[in-house]
């Protein structure tokens, strides 16, 4: 997996939110993960290690009729046309933050109409990210703590009160980084095992039974569940 270094990132490629609020989305979407895919319904054997490895296997869930989210920022398929993730450009970290931090952008705007702009807003949005509403983000999940808690936690002490609600800056110039990786159809994909399914087994679902699958458990980073939760980004 490449290096990222999220704040750098963050302010070149997404000027329009806070890099200390987007990089603690990311941490709690991915992991930092550029490669990152999640299967809603499902989960990967294990994640991609390189982006022709993804790209791979993202279009072996798409011909499979999967529902998934790919990226920094988990950015579902249905969303890769409106914010032009074609082909590799899904798993280029820039683009994937631009996409990211788009969404997020959209659901503070709203948020702040009805909540005033500031930090009640910025949770407000970050709540409409993970879920599509203003409320799901807020509800107490199994390990105790809600998504909004969770994207809070990920900033770090100095910059909780200070930095954490700034969601928008001024824009600045950034470029998007090509790909020199082998072409993805020289690299097999990753099987994907359903929910509650021993690893070996690999299930093939059309697109409504895939929506309609509950989220799964991953790997410790995984905050989410193995990104199975639904969100607006996902949807």
């Amino acid at each position: 997996m490449i290096a990222i270094d999220l704040p750098v990132l963050a302010s070149t490629c997404a000027p329009a939110v806070h890099p200390v609020t987007l990089s603690a989305v990311v941490r709690n979407e991915s992991g930092a993960n550029p490669f990152a895919i999640g299967v809603v319904g499902g989960r990967l054997v294990r994640q991609p290690r390189t982006q022709a490895e993804a790209e791979a296997t993202a279009a072996a869930l798409e011909r499979a009729g999967w529902n998934y989210s790919v990226g920094l920022a988990q950015v579902n398929r249905a969303n890769f046309a409106r914010y032009g993730l074609v082909g590799g450009a899904a798993f280029d970290p820039c683009a994937n933050l631009r996409a990211g931090s788009e969404i997020l952008a959209d659901c503070y705007r709203r948020a702040s109409i009805a909540a005033g702009p500031g930090q009640r807003a910025l949770r407000h949005a970050l709540s409409c990210y993970y879920s599509g509403n203003i409320q799901r983000g807020f509800k107490i999940e199994k390990d105790g703590t809600s998504y909004v808690q969770r994207v809070v936690a990920q900033a770090s002490p100095q910059t909780q009160q200070s930095d954490a609600g700034k969601l928008t800056r001024e824009p600045t110039s950034g470029n998007t980084a090509t790909s020199a990786d082998a072409p993805a159809a020289a690299v097999p994909a990753i099987a994907v095992v359903p929910d509650g399914a021993p690893a070996r087994r690999v299930k093939r679902v059309t697109k409504g039974d895939a929506a309609a699958g509950a989220p799964s458990k991953g790997s410790g980073w995984d905050v989410f569940g193995d990104f199975g939760a639904t969100k607006e980004n996902r949807e």
